[in-house]
């Protein structure tokens, strides 16, 4: 029997399958990782200069702050219930959609 045919039936022994789910997972996954990070990267430059920009702007603020706390105070009431509101909101949605199963299998 030649090398040849050897691979031959080595191969016709065993046929690879179509796709192969997990390495496409594992490299979407990888895929997804990367982008997040660079997202964050990508938006290290806009904390660096709104730093700058809110240091500079202290003694103004500073100043002001006595004048616009009362107004600022129900405001601020108001936003962080609503991000308490939208974080357990997407909290039950994760919740709930975990224990949702699929009856249907992939083909």
């Amino acid at each position: 029997m030649t090398p040849e045919q050897k691979l031959a039936a080595l191969f016709a022994a065993e046929a690879p399958p179509r796709r192969d789910y997990a390495f496409q997972i594992a490299v979407a996954e990888r895929i997804a990782k990367r982008r997040a990070w660079l997202t964050v990267a990508a938006l290290l430059p806009w904390l660096v200069v709104s730093g700058i920009v809110l240091w500079a702007l202290h003694p103004v603020l500073e100043r002001m702050s006595g004048e616009l706390a009362p107004m600022i105070q129900p405001v601020a009431f108001v936003l962080g219930g609503a991000v308490v509101a939208a974080g357990v909101g997407l909290w039950l949605t994760s919740a709930l959609q975990r224990s949702v199963t699929v009856a249907a299998t992939p083909k």
